[in-house]
This record gives structure tokens, C-alpha cells and sequence, in this order.
């Protein structure tokens, strides 16, 4: 009955989300007499013995009374994005405070990243939950310097660290790429960063001298805080000119938004390793492509 399926996230959106298109043909009775999916019905997508999502249908889309009708699913990370709480957090940490906010929704909690950050304070009103874990592990990356990300598996709540690489893989134009574009911008670049105690004056400052050579000088500020290293936060402001790669490849289960991948691409002249910002899986028949946007990181 499954026509084909559209599976797809983003470092944005959050949430996953699946389209599936299903066979319609209402005055068939060897089709019109099976079972319809409706809104609120859980879809389960699954690759061989293995789930790769579960989610709530939020909307149908039917495109005539022959042809097919498409399902919209989201995964329940929508539920982080849409309930509330209020805490006055003291003394604790991201991990801890993962662990209350998900006890008080009753959303079933995966593996956590231990940072062993005290958080001193951290004031929540009418906070998402979402926003809640998601500023407490802000809190833990100051310290660390280590960026992390929300993803379901197996249905439950996990913590994980981004940018994690997918082992053993790459995407190159001589094996499964069959598509590419490039485009660079220097509109977001920062390349000196001005460390400033509480009163005022300055206390130091990083910068990138090639980058300062080649594009001018960019300058950012920071503000020394308690408990974190000043020399290594600012480090994490410098950016470098944003380069996106988009493609389409042959399919693989592993590469989605968070992840990154190698990538060599002799058509655009582009090597290193990229993260996934958004990715989009398409299953038709026994063919699976593909689409990934991928932001650079760094240089093998």
C-alpha cells in the first residue's frame, strides 16, 4: 500500500518527521476495505528488524479520489516542544535537571551525557522543556566546550554529544554522490573576540590572524563569567566564513542532522568534515536516496 516515504529532521526543527504516501482507491474493494491510518493514529517506520521512527499522523493530505493520500507524522519530541514548566534550578546539574523535567511530564528518559557541571542558578518561567534541557546543557558547554543535542531513541529522551562522526563512512562523488552545490558567506564571520571583565576592562582577547589577513577584521565581545574559562569560551565565538555543501547521495540510515560526515567531493573542490544541519530520506520501491546540508567543521 506504501507508495513511497519521506523521513527528515533538522538541527532547527527539533522534532522529526515522516510523510508517508499511501495507495487511494475508494472504489477498489480489494484496497478500500483495508484498514485507513487517521490523525492521531501512531506510524511506525521500520528498516529490517529495526525502528527508525515512531510518531503521531498531524495531518492527511489527500490528492484526489485516485492516486494517493499522504500521511504527516511527527515523532513525540513534539511533546518537549509543547509543555511547560516553572523551577528555580540551584546547584545541580544538566544531567539532573533533564532527569526532573522529564519525571514531571512522565516522558520516558534514554542515556544522558554526565557533565558534572554545578549549574549555581538557573531560573525557568513558563519555559518549554525543551528549552529547559537545552539551556541547562548550554550552561554544562561553557565549561566543556562541548556542544550537545536531544534525539529520540527507542522512544525515550536522549543526551548526546553533537557532532559525534558517523564511523567508517563517506560520502564522496566517486561512490555515492550524485549531486552537489556550494556556497560560502562571510556575513556571519568573526575573527577577534575582546575579553571583558565585570567592570569593563578588557582582560585579554583571541583572534585569528589568516582569517584577519584574508577577510578584515571582525570583532565580537565577551564578558567574563563565574566558574568558566574566558580564553576558552571566546575561542568558541571566533566563525569562520559559513560554507554549506548540499547533496544528494545514495541513502544511509546513519547520516542524519547532528552527525557528522567525511566528505570528498572532487566536483566542488570540498574535503574535511561536515555537520549535518538538515537531512531528507526518501524511500520509493527498494531505492533510498538521500539530501543532506551540511556545514563545514573541520579538516581531516
Amino acid at each position: 500500500m506504501v507508495e513511497d516515504v519521506s523521513w527528515s529532521g533538522s538541527l532547527e526543527s527539533v522534532a522529526r518527521t515522516a510523510d508517508v504516501a499511501i495507495i487511494n482507491a475508494p472504489y477498489d474493494c480489494n484496497i478500500s476495505s483495508l484498514p485507513r491510518p487517521i490523525t492521531g493514529d501512531y506510524i511506525t517506520l521500520a528498516m529490517g528488524s529495526g525502528e527508525i521512527f515512531t510518531g503521531r499522523i498531524y495531518g492527511i493530505e489527500k490528492t484526489s479520489e485516485y492516486g494517493t493520500v499522504t500521511v504527516n507524522c511527527i515523532d513525540n519530541l513534539q511533546y518537549l516542544l509543547k509543555s511547560k514548566g516553572r523551577y528555580n534550578f540551584k546547584n545541580t546539574t544538566a544531567e539532573a535537571i533533564t532527569t526532573k523535567v522529564l519525571a514531571d511530564i512522565q516522558f520516558p528518559m534514554g542515556d544522558l551525557i554526565i557533565t558534572g557541571i554545578n549549574i549555581k542558578s538557573m531560573l525557568c518561567q513558563s519555559d518549554t522543556v525543551y528549552d529547559i534541557i537545552t539551556n541547562a546543557y548550554a550552561h554544562a558547554h561553557k565549561v566543556t566546550g562541548k556542544s550537545y543535542q536531544c534525539k529520540l531513541v527507542e522512544g525515550k529522551l536522549s543526551v548526546l554529544e553533537r557532532g559525534g562522526i558517523v564511523s567508517g563512512y563517506r560520502l564522496s562523488d566517486e561512490l555515492n554522490i550524485t549531486k552537489t552545490s556550494f556556497t560560502e558567506s562571510t556575513e556571519s564571520i568573526v575573527n577577534k573576540v575582546k575579553i571583558y571583565d565585570k567592570k569593563g576592562q578588557q582582560v585579554g582577547e583571541v583572534t585569528d590572524e589568516e582569517s584577519i589577513k584574508t577577510y578584515g577584521l571582525f570583532t565580537d565581545i565577551y564578558e567574563v563569567e563565574d566558574g568558566i574559562n574566558p580564553n576558552m569560551m571566546a575561542k568558541t565565538m571566533l566563525y569562520p566564513p559559513e560554507q554549506t555543501l548540499s547533496l544528494e547521495a545514495i541513502g544511509d540510515m546513519n547520516c542524519i542532522s547532528g552527525y557528522g560526515v567525511t566528505v570528498e567531493d572532487g566536483s566542488t573542490g570540498m574535503r574535511g568534515v561536515y555537520m549535518i544541519k538538515s537531512d531528507n530520506h526518501e524511500f520509493k520501491g527498494d531505492i533510498h536516496t538521500m539530501q543532506l546540508e551540511l556545514d563545514f567543521m573541520y579538516v581531516e
